[in-house]
């Protein structure tokens, strides 16, 4: 029998080629020679290697290159307001929630947050439109401004705010925003402006719930952020609530309805008697009879309300001065 001896070394090698006769150059760890080893075809035992098959390989073209895609993730309106429906129709951003909660999501909060934002704007009834604002637009290239319009619609079943673009620039030149740049740009006002609302009802809902200590209130009247006078408190929103619900009785105002939570209320009005306004050491304030509304806006341990009449005015001139000394003298009893 023919015996196979190897270095240990070389074990790797006789491995893949047996016991025959072994190129010269199979192990050249101890003999080095001038040229690089050659090597022969690979020996495929009769297995046939199939060659690559192009049937499936795709055809060589000249790809034009389009344009930039929008990878971004769009906005869309979400339903924040327990149980509301939000949607996008292709236009309009919309939530839609029950008329009883329409004292909290309504055109004149929006209107609100528009003017704690700066944002110029025009009202009439129940809808608003914006002057040029960045809103929404902020992560586009160049400078893009947009255009909002805003709507409250409603009925005995539902009521919805409604948002849409009604005009966008870039650098100045006007543009026609694509579906998912109207769908990002009306969500995200939507959103913000909804989930604002909802923090101020909480937090005030929360205000009313917590114990506050009682006593003397200092009052002035003041100009508020919006330009509206006010009488201002020493107090927070809970003791003011209550000081209000007891004080405003006595000057004529009765409350046909009230939303703790978002600091409002809906009165009636019927002045009193020349004799009646005597007492409190002022002029009766020239005040028609009707429906009126208070809103109380707090920071902390101090707050301020505002008087409106049924168009959403509020109260000014001497018959502003009247009515916030009367109530200031009953509130700081």
């Amino acid at each position: 029998m023919k015996k196979c001896l190897f270095p240990l070394t070389a074990l790797t090698v006789v491995a893949a080629t047996g016991c025959g006769n072994t190129s010269p150059y199979a192990n050249d760890s101890y003999e080095k020679h001038a040229s690089a080893p050659t090597f022969t075809t690979i020996d495929t035992a009769g297995i046939q290697i199939v060659g690559q098959n192009d049937t499936y390989a795709l055809p060589e073209t000249n790809v034009k290159k389009g344009e930039n895609m929008d990878i971004r993730p769009p906005a869309v309106p979400m339903a924040i307001i327990g149980n509301s429906v939000a949607q996008f129709d292709g236009e309009r951003a919309s939530i839609i929630y029950s008329p009883e909660k329409a004292s909290v999501y309504n055109i004149q909060q929006m209107a609100r947050l528009l003017e704690e934002r700066s944002i110029k704007f025009t009202a009439k009834d129940n809808q608003i439109e914006t002057d040029w604002t960045n809103f929404g637009a902020k992560m586009d290239p160049g400078e893009t401004l947009l255009r909002y319009q805003i709507n409250q619609v409603g009925n005995q079943e539902a009521n919805a705010l409604v948002v849409s673009v009604l005009e966008a620039k870039r650098d100045e030149i006007l543009f026609t925003p694509s579906q998912k740049e109207k769908e990002r740009y009306t969500s995200s006002l939507l959103n913000q402006f909804v989930g604002e609302l909802n923090a101020d009802y909480q937090s005030q809902a929360q205000a009313v719930a917590t114990p506050t200590a009682s006593g003397p209130i200092q009052t002035a009247i003041i100009t508020d952020s919006n330009n509206h006078p006010a009488l201002a408190m020493s107090s927070e929103f809970q003791q003011s609530w209550i000081k209000l619900g007891e004080a405003l009785p006595q000057l004529g105002f009765e409350t046909e309805e009230e939303t703790v939570g978002r600091g409002y209320r809906k009165l009636n009005y019927k002045p009193l008697s020349q004799t009646e306004w005597a007492r409190f050491g002022v002029a009766r304030p020239e005040l028609e009879d009707g429906e009126y509304s208070m809103q109380i806006s707090a920071l902390g341990k101090q707050s301020s309300v505002v008087i409106s009449d049924e168009d959403g005015n509020a109260i000014s001139g001497d018959a502003a001065q009247a009515l916030y000394q009367a109530l200031a003298r009953l509130i700081g009893k």
